[in-house]
């Protein structure tokens, strides 16, 4: 089998937009890891938040979280692989962040726990979808950060669509040393730069022993891109943000329409898996 590895995100790729993983997905993504392959969910999401859905498709290797920043071994819930944000770094983006005002709403995981000031309409949107619990710290997240014990590996920033481009391209010229990337409409994720979903990817390509170009990587948001350009096969899914299109070699049908297993299927199941 040529394609030895998935790597697959979640949110808009596997899950479909009424939150559902489709049967038709679970027992295809099965026939790939029965023939020998393996399969990996990447994504931004918190290991606690993930788990339950990984649990879901009977996946029990490994799983990347965190955009990259990390890699927990599924069976024994512990974290193998781990990259943070310096911070600093984390800091003066949060600093930045809410000096815009209430319109931005800041959010940063810290020990697999999401952290915000305090609960509102955006953050109840956003743990909805993820399905997680959060921690009000009642005090700027910045000031939260710079007593925290323990280092962050992400912030989030929530806020109306229509000011994510411009807050990206703003943080980008401010910020050179990390990388702002959209992750669903109204989500603008901030990381160190070079700390990635491709950058995992390879680390667990050097793990199982397998070469990157043996490998198909699946993604719909611009925190794909680096994932997508680092396999032999990248894949945007149709839905996929026009940026991710352009990186991929290859766009799959919508994850509504089983885009996932329909590649698996053609380069992995089918007649054209040595293609």
């Amino acid at each position: 089998m040529k394609y030895k590895a998935i790597f697959c995100d979640f949110d808009g790729t596997i899950y479909t937009e009424d939150h559902r993983i489709s049967q038709v997905n679970k027992d295809t993504i099965a026939q790939y890891v029965k023939k020998g392959g393996k399969f990996v969910v990447s994504t931004g999401r918190l290991f606690s938040a993930i788990y339950p859905k990984l649990v879901e498709m009977n996946l029990d290797g490994d799983v990347i979280v965190y955009q990259g920043a990390g890699v927990y071994d599924i069976k024994t819930k512990t974290q193998i692989f781990g990259q943070y944000f310096k911070r600093e770094q984390a800091v003066k983006a949060l600093e930045y962040v809410e000096s815009l005002g209430d319109e931005y709403v800041p959010i940063v995981y810290i020990d697999d726990t999401c952290h915000c000031r305090e609960f509102n309409d955006y953050v109840k949107e956003f743990v909805t979808i993820c399905n997680i619990g959060y921690k009000e710290t009642k005090i700027p997240l910045s000031q939260y950060v710079r007593q925290s014990e323990h280092l962050p590996v992400k912030v989030l920033v929530l806020m109306d669509s229509k000011y994510c481009d411009g807050f990206s391209e703003e943080g980008i010229r401010r910020f050179p040393d990390l990388a702002f990337m959209r992750s669903h409409s109204f989500i603008v994720e901030i990381m160190t730069k070079g700390i990635d979903k491709g950058l995992a990817v390879k680390w667990l390509c050097d793990k199982y022993g397998i070469n990157t170009e043996d490998t198909i990587s699946l993604g719909d948001s611009e925190n794909d891109i680096a994932m997508i350009k680092t396999a032999g096969l990248g894949v945007a899914m149709a839905n996929a943000m026009p940026k991710v299109k352009e990186a991929a070699d290859y766009i799959a049908d919508s994850n509504d329409n089983d885009g996932v297993a329909k590649v698996i299927q053609k380069f992995c199941l089918g007649d054209n898996e040595n293609e």
